[in-house]
C-alpha cells in the first residue's frame, strides 16, 4: 500500500516517513521546496514537492496513493498572524481533503492535537474524546483554533461519506526532531542555574514521537476507528518537572533550581515578543506568554479509547525517551563544532549543522 506522509520534514511527520516502511508502506512524503530534507534522505520515503496551502500541487502528489497520514502544519502557538494559521492548517486540510477524495484515497488519518481542548483539559478530570471544547478565538488561541476548525472539515468530508478518515490527538509529543518542546526543555536544563516561572508543577501529558506515529498506523488501518477521535496520552498523570527531572538525569551533572514570580516571567516573555517584532525575527521567541502560561496549566488528558479500542501501548518511557532525545541531540551538537581543515590539508573535516 502506498501513502502519503505530508508535514515529513516535522516531528511526527518525520517519523512516520521512516517507520511506514518498516511496516511495508511505500511512502511518498511531501514536502516544501524550501525544506530540509536531510532526514528523509535516510529513509525509503520518495520525496515528492507540494504544499497543502497549494491546490495544484496535491493531485499529483495522491496518484496511486491508498493512505494519507497529514501532519502538516504551522506549529507556532501563541506566535503569527491567523492568516498564516488559516493558510496552513484550515485551507490546507480542506485542499488536501478534496484532492484526497478526488483521487480515490482509501484511508485518510489526520493528526490533530489536544490543545483543540482549551479550557476543558485543565481540569481535575482528564479530558476524554467526548469532553466539548472550550476554546476563544484570540491571538493566543490560533494555533488551537485552526486545528479544531481542521478536524471540523476533516468529519465534515467523513459524515458526507467522500472519505474514510479518522482523527488523532497526540498531547505533548517530544523526541528527536523536534523544533519546539523537546528544545525548550533540553536547552533550559542544560543550564547549572534553572530558573523556574512561576511555582506551579502541572500535570502534562508527554509522549514520545515514535508513539505517536505508532497509535497513527493503528487508528489508520482500524475498521473501528472510521470517523473517530482518539487521545494519545500516557496511562498516567505526569507532572512537567517529572518530565524536567527526566531530561535533567539523561543531561547528567548539578543543578541549582530557582523560581522567579509568574508576573516576572510573563513580564520577561512580553519583552522578548516586542524585540522580536521590533527585528521583525522570522522565527518565535525562545519563550512566549502563551508557553508560560502553558507551563502553569497543563493538560489532563484521558487516552484510555486508543489503549482499549486500538490496543495501542506506550513503550517509550521517559527516561529512555530523555535519554534518546540528548543522544541525538549531542550528536548534531558534536557535528556543529567541529572546525573546518584548511584547503592545503589531506584531510577534511565534517562541518555540518543542524537542521
Amino acid at each position: 500500500m502506498r501513502a502519503l506522509v505530508t508535514g515529513a520534514t516535522g516531528l511526527v511527520g518525520g517519523c512516520l516517513a521512516q517507520c511506514l516502511p518498516e511496516e511495508g508502506y511505500e511512502v511518498r512524503a511531501l514536502v516544501r521546496r524550501s525544506s530540509d530534507t536531510t532526514h528523509l534522505q535516510s529513509t525509503k520515503a520518495e520525496i515528492v514537492y507540494g504544499d497543502v496551502s497549494d491546490y495544484d500541487s496535491l493531485p499529483p502528489a495522491l496518484e496511486g496513493v491508498q493512505m494519507v497520514f497529514h501532519s502538516a502544519s504551522k506549529v507556532t502557538p501563541g506566535w503569527g498572524p491567523w492568516e498564516d494559521f488559516e493558510k496552513t492548517i484550515v485551507k490546507g486540510t480542506q485542499n488536501l481533503l478534496q484532492a484526497a477524495s478526488e483521487s480515490g484515497v482509501q484511508r485518510f488519518l489526520h493528526i490533530s492535537s489536544n490543545s483543540v481542548l482549551g479550557k476543558s483539559c485543565l481540569c481535575d478530570t482528564p479530558a476524554d474524546e467526548d469532553t466539548p471544547c472550550q476554546l476563544t478565538f484570540d491571538k493566543d488561541h490560533y494555533y488551537e483554533y485552526a486545528k479544531l476548525m481542521a478536524e471540523q472539515a476533516v468529519l465534515e468530508y467523513h459524515e458526507q461519506g467522500k472519505i474514510k478518515a479518522t482523527i488523532i490527538r497526540p498531547a505533548m509529543v517530544y523526541g528527536p526532531g523536534d523544533r519546539l518542546l523537546t528544545d525548550r526543555i533540553y536547552r533550559h536544563m542544560s543550564n547549572r542555574f534553572i530558573i523556574w516561572p512561576g511555582k506551579s508543577n502541572p500535570i502534562c501529558a508527554p509522549v514520545f514521537v515514535s508513539d505517536v506515529a505508532e497509535c497513527a498506523i493503528l487508528a489508520a488501518t482500524s475498521e473501528k476507528a472510521l470517523g473517530q477521535i482518539y487521545h494519545v496520552a500516557p496511562g498516567r498523570p505526569v507532572y512537567f518537572k517529572e518530565l524536567c527531572a527526566n531530561m535533567i538525569k539523561a543531561l547528567g551533572g548539578w543543578r541549582i533550581q530557582l523560581t522567579v514570580p509568574y508576573g516576572t516571567a510573563i513580564l520577561g516573555c512580553f519583552l522578548m515578543e516586542g524585540w522580536a517584532k521590533l527585528i521583525r525575527a522570522k522565527n518565535m521567541p525562545y519563550l512566549t506568554r502563551s508557553s508560560v502560561r502553558f507551563l502553569n496549566e497543563g493538560m489532563n488528558i484521558d487516552g484510555s479509547k486508543a489503549r482499549t479500542e486500538l490496543g495501542w501501548k506506550q513503550k517509550v518511557s521517559m527516561e529512555e525517551g530523555c535519554k534518546m532525545y540528548v543522544a541525538w541531540r549531542r550528536a548534531r551538537e558534536g557535528k556543529s563544532r567541529k572546525v573546518t581543515v584548511p584547503a592545503q590539508s589531506k584531510t577534511t573535516a565534517d562541518t555540518s549543522t543542524p537542521r
